[in-house]
């Protein structure tokens, strides 16, 4: 089982309460407290992390920027990819590579960026 904490980096920290209020997915094992003031996100494996970070990058396109809810993703979602063993497991794993190349590929392609050659 892999566990990711979620510091209390912004004025409230995130709780299992912010999952239900903003109806959040919950990752694969569940979301528990850690004290008053960290939150640790559970999951079976590394991928599924990554897959759950994927999918709430997804939702923060579709939030308002000023909706309050726009800074709980983002911090979620940089709390797993800051996380050691994600970085370890991101760095060697080789479909998510080239599967992460591919989607820029067809994004390109799809839409053209200057900034992409």
């Amino acid at each position: 089982m892999l566990r990711i904490n979620l510091p209390s980096t912004g004025p409230a920290p995130i709780t299992f309460a912010d999952f239900k209020n903003y109806h959040l997915p919950i990752p694969s094992k569940g979301v528990k407290a850690k004290g008053k003031k960290n939150t640790v996100l559970m999951f079976d494996n590394e991928y599924e992390a990554v897959v759950y970070a994927d999918k709430l990058e997804e939702i923060v396109t579709t939030v308002s920027k000023s909706s309050p809810l726009k800074n709980i993703l983002r911090d979620t979602v940089t709390a797993i990819r800051n996380d050691d063993t994600i970085r370890n497991y991101l760095e060697y794993s080789s479909i998510y590579i080239w599967l992460k190349n591919w989607v820029r590929t067809i994004r390109s392609v799809i839409k053209p960026s200057p900034f992409v050659r």
